[in-house]
């Protein structure tokens, strides 16, 4: 074996053994920092591990290369020459004692054979490679020989053939995997269920299971994709897919409606980078079998392949972006669940003036488009409360100062931030990291809230209202306010929870599995139920754009309606966090009108 080769193959054997490792110890831990520790870890090591593997094919593929390049050396010619009617050896691999009575034939026929086997097997690979490319073609087809292509390309997509969320060393769901995989459809509906018994939490094992049920009883289905950062943000993304699985499982278990098509769920994983979410935009456009998307997550990745998804007439709801540059007028085929950057920032003003806070230092990213969008939306609303920003620096101090208030410079140091804005008489401030699609955002986020002095206020954009936030426990509470499109205690009450609560064993709910179900609700509307004949991608946006179109969404009181793409709806959650038995994390987001009285009743019913 090749050195090189065995080398990786023996490093990526000691990857799987710490990996499984690592899961043994997250699945058995019961302190919650430590817990996403462990999941970090994981994720750094699924990451190493996929790696690994890259560099593994790769090194096959040069191998591979070499050995099939022809022979180069010439042969020293013999002394006795060879006979003209015999075929000289030029493989030493041929088994002569098989070959004995062939090599004694005519030159010219021997000659003639070979040519004619050239051919044919020319002719045999370039049919299996119009097969190839004809099935590349159809990813997760519905009623047809379901083909495991193994293109590089489609390693981060999956109707059920692979898995994705890698935070499972259930042996069922692996195995389920592999059945689906060979379109043992039964066998695989029994391991999902399996695995889904053990371990109901996994969206993905949900969403898997209804797709075999699908194609095991022959039901015609329509597919729709989701597109989540599942190796950069598991956390969102395991949220997105609870919502999306939800939908799902709903409209496929309908009591009164067993539906004559179902409905078909593709996951994506775009890793929370460009490149990637470019790539996967450009396959699923291709699959003509495929309505439409649920994504992406980030407004970084969707500003940057709404073009593909325009060009390809292919619609797509994001459950995540609220950039202010979302939609533009010509972008046809672009829809969101989450309100725009207008209505948070307009909010955030409102919060700051409630606090007599007319002074503000804000922290962004200036690599991030949503982080860009969302100053630029501040300084507006923020002129019209007369809120000051003190990092508008002057000519004379812009390269001396600038650097201090980016969240995504490698070496910010918080202390020298806040001593800025202590001497210009701050004591407030607005941090707006990106969606996770940069190294340092979040992280340095995190460093200047606890760096901070406890009087200050401070505000933060809607990336922060995640689980990392809550484990940084009281140097947030009372003290940090988010924005929000929902919590969790403004739906407790309606039949999305309950259901959420049933499928997913009392996981806490975010806003994100809020606005990813309601994207699920709004195409299963247009799908099945505003479209009468065969639907088009084209009927479907049609459909979305219609200003009588509306769907039921988690917020029974709040109808989804469409304007211009945008989702209307006025109001915003703001949240904060306060300490909570009832929460696994110790703490969690209530609303921030939420008083002492509120708080007591819903720490008395654990109702989150």
């Amino acid at each position: 074996m090749d050195n090189q080769l065995k080398v990786i193959q023996e490093q990526l054997a000691k990857d799987s053994d710490l990996l499984n490792e690592l899961y043994n110890q997250e699945r058995c831990e019961i302190n919650p920092r430590r817990k996403l520790q462990l999941k970090q870890e994981i994720e750094q090591l699924n990451q190493n591990m996929r790696d690994r593997e890259n560099q593994i094919e790769q090194r096959k593929q040069e191998l591979k290369a070499k050995e099939n390049q022809p022979e180069t050396q010439v042969n020293s010619v013999e002394s006795s020459p060879p006979k003209s009617d015999i075929l000289p050896i030029v493989n030493n691999s041929i088994n002569i004692n098989r070959y004995e009575n062939v090599i004694r034939r005519p030159l010219i026929k021997r000659l003639l054979i070979i040519i004619g086997c050239i051919t044919i097997g020319l002719l045999l690979a370039t049919l299996v490679h119009q097969n190839t490319s004809d099935y590349s073609n159809t990813l997760c087809p519905n009623l047809k020989e379901n083909i495991n292509i193994n293109l590089p390309s489609l390693k981060s997509l999956s109707c059920g053939e692979k898995y994705l969320i890698s935070g499972s060393i259930l042996t069922d769901k692996i195995e389920g995997v592999k059945a689906y995989q060979k379109n043992d459809y039964q066998n695989a509906i029994t391991l999902l269920q399996n695995a889904r018994d053990k371990e109901p939490n996994d969206p993905e094992t949900l969403i898997y299971l209804n797709n075999a049920r699908i194609e095991r009883y022959n039901i015609a289905a329509y597919t729709i994709a989701v597109v989540v950062p599942i190796s950069s943000n598991l956390y969102t993304s395991l949220q997105i897919l609870r919502g999306v699985a939800q939908a799902q499982e709903e409209f496929l278990s309908k009591e009164k409606y067993q539906p004559k098509i179902g409905l078909k769920v593709l996951i994506a994983d775009d890793a929370n980078k460009v490149e990637e979410a470019q790539k996967i935009a450009s396959i699923l456009v291709e699959q003509k079998h495929i309505f439409a998307v649920i994504g992406h997550y980030a407004s970084d990745l969707t500003l940057k392949t709404r073009d593909i998804y325009e060009k390809g007439e292919f619609v797509s709801v994001s459950p995540g972006s609220t950039s202010a540059e979302l939609p533009r007028p010509n972008d046809h085929f672009f829809f969101r669940t989450i309100p725009s950057l207008e209505r948070n920032t307009i909010a955030v003003a409102r919060y700051l003036e409630s606090k007599k806070k007319y002074k503000v230092a804000v922290f962004y990213n200036p690599s991030s488009d949503f982080s860009k969008s969302f100053l630029d939306k501040l300084k507006k609303n923020f002129s019209d409360f007369n809120i000051e920003i003190i990092n508008e620096l002057e000519d004379k101090d812009k390269y001396k100062y600038f650097h201090l208030f980016h969240l995504s410079n490698p070496f910010f140091k918080p202390s020298k931030a806040i001593e800025y804005a202590n001497a210009k008489g701050v004591k407030a401030f607005v941090v707006i990291p990106d969606g996770g699609t940069t190294d340092y955002s979040l992280r340095n986020t995190f460093k200047l809230i606890k760096a901070s002095p406890k009087d200050f206020v401070i505000v933060g954009a809607n990336p922060l209202f995640t689980d990392e936030t809550l484990l940084l426990g009281e140097d947030v509470k009372d003290r940090l306010v988010v924005t929000t499109p929902w919590i969790q205690t403004t739906v407790s009450q309606s039949n999305f929870a309950n259901q959420a609560k049933e499928l997913w064993q009392g996981r806490e709910i975010s806003s994100w599995a809020v606005t990813a179900y309601d994207a699920a609700e709004v195409l299963i509307q247009a799908l099945f139920t505003n479209i009468k004949e065969k639907p088009t991608r084209i009927n479907l946006r049609d459909n979305l754009a219609s200003p009588n179109f509306e769907a039921k969404g988690a917020d029974e009181t709040d109808k989804i309606k469409f304007e211009n793409g945008n989702r209307k709806k006025e109001k915003v959650e703001l949240a904060k966090i306060i300490k909570s038995k009832c929460s696994e994390f110790g703490y969690t987001f209530v609303p921030q009108e939420y008083q002492e009285q509120d708080i007591k009743q819903l720490e008395s019913s654990c109702n989150l």
